[in-house]
C-alpha cells in the first residue's frame, strides 16, 4: 500500500491523500490551497495521479481546504464516488458554488480591468485567478460534480468487497465532519489499519459533539495546525467576546468580525443568540452580510441530529439557535454598500482571513476609524490580510491602496474550530500503543516539528512530517 502526501503538507492548507492499496486507488479529501501566490500557485499545479484511475473521493468535511478541487477530478474524468455525510455533501454545495462564482467574476474582472486586481498584497481571493487564467471551474461543473456523492452516516462499518473496509466518526470539527478508519487487506490477506483524522475540532463546542476516539491502528495521519499551543479556556474566551462588544458598543464604533461562512459564523450567531436572550447584550444591530452564511445556516438548521447536547437544548425550549432580535442578513451587494452609513453595529462577513469576500469593503470604510473594533475568531494563515492585521502590522494594502490600521484588532483563539495540541494529544492516547507511524500534516512546519517532537515524546511513537508529493509505502 503507498500513500502519497498531495497537500496539507507543513502547512495548513490544500488538504489530498492519495492511497493505492494495488487493487483500489483513492483520495482521502481534495482541497485547494489557499494563503498567498507561493501557496496558490500548487491549485495550478497537474495531480501526481490520474483521476480517472480513481475508484473513491473520501471527504472529510466540506470546508474548502479540503473540498475545493472536486470539481476539477470530474473534469479530468474522475468516475468513481465521493464518500460524505449529508451535511458535508450540502455545504460542500454552497461552498464549491460560491468559490465558482467568485473566480468567475475575478476572471471577468482581470480581462476587463487588471490594473484592479482584488489582490491584497499578493494574497489571493478564495477560490481565485492567478493572472490571467481560466477559473479553475464553473458553477456548472460543481452542479455535475453533485451526482458523485454516496452518503453515510457516522459509526457503521462498510465493506466495500474490494479488500477496504470503512467507517466514518465524528471529528467535532463542523457539521457532519468526519475522521475515517480504513481497514485494506493486501495481497497476502494480511489486513492493516489507516485513520485519517481529518481536522479534529475541540472539545466543548457548544453547537457539535466532541470528536470521536479510537482505539487502535498501524498507522494515523493527523492533523497539527494548533499542535503547540493551548487554546484560551471557551467560556472565558465567550466573556472577553462579550466585553469587546459591550466596549466598543459604548463608543459606538462599528465592530467587524472576519468569519468563514461554514461553522465559526454559525457560533458566533450561536453566542450572540444566548447574550440577547439572557440579557447581557440589547440595542446592538447585527449585520450577516454574507448570502453563503445564510445558506450554510439552514443546512445547520437541518440537520440537528449532529447537534451537541447544549444545542438540543435550546431546540428542545423552542429557541432557535441561529435567530435572535435585531439580526439581520443582507443578500445584495447594493443593500451590502449601503451599511457604509451605518455606526455602532455588528458586521459579520467572509472571508474569514480577509483574503476576498465583502469584509474586504467594510475594512477599507473602518480600519482608519479608532472606534472601530475587529475580532479575528479563525486562525489566520501566513501571506494573507487577516495574518497582517493579527500581527499587528500599522499599516496594510487593500486593493491596492494602502491604509493606516487605527482600529483596534482582537483575537479569540478560543473560538477555534481545531483541537489544541493538549485536545490533539488526548485523541491519539486513545491508540494506545499501537501505531507503527503516525504522520504530522495540516500544520505550518514549525508547529508540525514541534507537535511530531512531543508525540514522540510522550507516546513513544514514531512520527514522520512528509513533504509536498512524497510517496511512502507503508508495510
Amino acid at each position: 500500500m503507498k500513500i502519497q502526501f498531495c497537500g496539507a503538507t507543513k502547512t495548513v492548507t490544500g488538504s489530498c491523500y492519495f492511497v493505492d492499496t494495488g487493487n483500489v486507488k483513492f483520495l482521502v479529501d481534495c482541497g485547494a490551497f489557499q494563503g498567498g501566490w507561493e501557496i496558490e500557485k500548487h491549485n495550478l499545479d497537474a495531480f501526481p495521479f490520474d483521476p480517472a484511475a480513481l475508484d473513491y473521493v473520501f471527504l472529510t468535511h466540506a470546508h474548502f481546504d479540503h473540498s475545493g478541487r472536486l470539481p476539477i477530478l470530474i473534469k479530468q474524468g474522475f468516475k468513481g464516488r465521493i464518500i460524505a455525510t449529508q451535511p458535508s455533501r450540502d455545504l460542500a454545495h454552497i461552498i464549491l458554488k460560491d468559490a465558482a462564482r467568485l473566480q468567475e467574476e475575478e476572471f471577468k474582472r482581470w480581462r476587463a480591468r487588471p490594473e484592479q486586481r482584488s489582490f491584497n498584497e499578493g494574497a489571493a481571493s478564495e477560490g481565485a485567478l492567478y493572472e490571467n487564467r481560466e477559473p479553475m471551474y464553473t458553477e456548472e461543473d460543481v452542479e455535475n460534480l453533485m451526482p458523485f456523492f454516496d452518503l453515510y452516516p457516522y459509526g457503521d462499518s462498510v465493506d466495500l468487497h474490494n479488500g477496504i473496509e470503512f467507517r466514518l466518526r465524528d471529528s467535532g470539527h463542523i457539521l457532519g465532519s468526519a475522521m475515517f478508519e480504513f481497514w485494506i487487506k493486501n495481497e497476502a490477506g494480511r489486513v492493516r489499519k489507516i485513520v485519517f483524522s481529518g481536522d479534529l475540532g475541540q472539545q466543548g463546542q457548544r453547537i457539535v459533539r466532541d470528536a470521536d476516539l479510537v482505539r487502535e491502528s498501524d498507522y494515523v495521519l493527523v492533523e497539527s495546525t494548533y499542535g503547540n499551543r493551548v487554546h484560551k479556556n471557551k467560556d472565558d474566551t465567550v466573556l472577553e467576546f462579550l466585553s469587546i462588544l459591550k466596549e466598543a458598543q459604548t463608543h459606538g464604533g462599528n465592530i467587524l468580525i472576519p468569519a468563514f461562512a461554514i461553522e465559526r459564523c454559525q457560533e458566533i450567531m450561536y453566542e450572540l443568540n444566548l447574550f440577547f436572550e439572557n440579557r447581557l447584550l440589547s440595542d446592538l444591530p447585527v449585520y450577516i452580510d454574507s448570502p453563503m452564511a445564510s445558506r450554510a445556516t439552514e443546512v445547520f438548521r437541518r440537520y440537528p441530529g449532529f447537534y451537541d447536547e447544549d444545542a438540543h437544548r435550546l431546540l428542545e425550549k423552542g429557541d432557535d439557535p441561529f435567530s435572535f432580535p435585531g439580526l439581520h442578513e443582507i443578500e445584495s451587494v447594493e443593500e451590502s454598500k449601503r451599511l457604509i452609513s451605518k455606526r455602532g453595529v455588528v458586521i459579520i462577513a467572509g472571508s474569514g482571513m480577509c483574503t476576498g469576500g465583502r469584509i474586504v469593503h467594510h475594512l477599507e470604510n473602518n480600519i482608519q476609524n479608532a472606534k472601530t473594533s475587529i475580532i479575528f475568531v479563525g486562525f489566520q494563515v501566513p501571506g494573507t490580510l487577516g495574518r497582517r492585521l493579527v500581527d499587528g502590522e500599522p499599516d496594510v494594502m487593500i486593493k491596492g491602496k494602502r491604509y493606516e490600521v487605527r482600529a483596534k484588532v482582537h483575537t479569540l483563539g478560543g473560538f477555534s474550530a481545531h483541537a489544541d495540541k493538549e485536545d490533539l494529544m488526548y485523541w491519539l492516547r486513545s491508540f494506545g500503543h499501537t501505531p507503527r507511524k503516525v504522520f504530522i500534516v495540516h500544520g505550518e512546519e514549525d508547529v508540525a516539528t514541534e507537535f511530531a517532537g512531543q508525540v514522540n515524546k510522550e507516546l513513544g511513537v514514531e512520527t514522520h512530517i512528509p513533504s509536498l508529493y512524497e510517496e511512502i509505502t507503508l508495510e
